[in-house]
């Protein structure tokens, strides 16, 4: 059976209005609005396997696709954002929570540090004011997750959203979580010092860099780099090339991260000991020779999607066949290798006949992908590299040399 690939969810059209709604009747008195917004909210509402509840999406084939596993909403929080952030044994904990929609990657943390006076400081980074009056409405099992809620209640009564108060649940002392209902980019730019090393995590949950790559370019990572601590993470759970290249470029080390299921994730960090599973082989050719691996780019944090596709594009179309593969057929995963099909060998060194590269076996194939093997294949003299990060670096720059002979 062919593996199914996943593409996040947004949240149903129909769920945001409803928030609107509730908005709107709540400011024009009516107390009791909440009651009927909790109603209408259930037909949109699915329980998951851990008790948790997730939003239903129109996008699905008759409105079956949802915006967390079926195994549970708060399981995958744990299992991709808290589980490898390793913040077990820390005094004090800051973390950024980057789109944090529903609250369970939040509610994850303080769930798994429950039994501890770890001092906690959470930054939640929501852009939709609608998203976060839903969570405060789902059913929620846990105390971690009401919390949650409490925090979004008092953020929207605060600032005039909302006028009545739900059940009230006490913060606990050692927690501190702050709401910001922004753009990723404005929050990010408006921290004063970026010297300064502020996080121990960034869980970094946008939908798919098909719909956001303003959340996954370069730019924005660069800007992270600054805030993220020596051995601090950042944990994604796409596996896209152009997201992994760009962190690269902005200076992080890479690995994979846990997969659910699925293929796996991502996991970067400042300092390469924090990295516990390299890349394939496999992708690290992919990022490193071939066009799939052109970063997003988004020089003055302030693009729109399309203007940072169109820039790709471009960028993608100029360097296929000149100063990268093309990532058609996936011509890097076959260099020092056979291939038994005629007509993928045929198209496989057409893409390398571009660049002036001849046969899958020739020295220059070799020693393009040579940093891969723990013992050199091409008689340049190197072992293999150490990191995906430093490997990927070192044959692209081989092409370079290449192109340049």
């Amino acid at each position: 059976m062919k593996k199914k690939i996943y593409h996040p969810i947004t949240a149903e059209e129909n769920v945001l209005n409803i928030a609107k709604e509730w908005f709107e009747s709540e400011r024009k008195g009516n107390s009791r609005s909440r009651d009927k917004t909790q109603t209408l909210l259930k037909n949109f509402l699915l329980e998951t396997a851990d008790g948790t509840f997730t939003l239903l999406s129109s996008e699905g084939i008759n409105g079956s696709e949802t915006m967390h596993t079926f195994h549970g909403a708060l399981y995958e929080a744990q299992e991709k954002f808290f589980g490898p952030a390793n913040l077990q044994g820390k005094e004090e904990i800051s973390i950024l929570d980057i789109c944090s929609g529903l609250g369970y990657n939040t509610a994850a943390v303080l769930e798994g540090l429950k039994e501890v006076r770890t001092k906690i400081k959470i930054d939640m980074v929501e852009i939709s004011l609608e998203t976060l009056a839903v969570t405060m409405l789902l059913p929620s099992p846990l105390k971690s997750h009401k919390i949650v809620q409490q925090v979004i209640e008092e953020k929207l009564i605060n600032e005039g959203y909302l006028v009545f108060e739900g059940e009230k649940m006490e913060i606990p002392s050692n927690l501190e979580v702050k709401i910001h209902c922004k753009d990723a980019r404005d929050f990010i730019k408006g921290i004063k010092n970026h010297d300064h090393k502020l996080y121990d995590a960034v869980f970094l949950d946008p939908f798919s860099p098909g719909k956001t790559p303003e959340l996954y370019s370069q730019e924005f990572f660069q800007l992270l780099s600054g805030l993220i601590k020596k051995n601090g993470l950042i944990l994604t759970y796409t596996s896209a090339a152009p997201v992994r290249s760009a962190l690269i470029k902005a200076g992080f080390q890479i690995g994979e991260g846990p997969s659910l299921g699925r293929r796996g994730g991502t996991i970067a960090s400042p300092s390469i000991s924090m990295i516990s599973k390299p890349l394939s082989m496999d992708d690290e050719r992919m990022i490193a020779l071939s066009d799939a691996g052109i970063p997003f780019r988004d020089p003055g944090l302030n693009s729109s999607a399309e203007e940072i596709f169109e820039r790709r594009a471009l960028e993608r179309k100029t360097a296929r066949g000149y100063y990268k593969l093309a990532s058609t057929v996936k011509t890097p995963v076959y260099l020092n290798r056979e291939i038994k099909n005629h007509s993928l060998k045929r198209r496989v060194l057409e893409h390398l006949e571009q660049l002036g590269i001849m046969g899958l076996d020739s020295s220059i194939t070799r020693y393009l992908v040579c940093p891969q093997f723990s013992e050199c294949i091409c008689h340049c003299g190197q072992g293999k590299t150490r990191g995906s990060r430093d490997r990927i670096k070192d044959m692209s720059n081989r092409l370079n040399e290449n192109i340049n002979w």
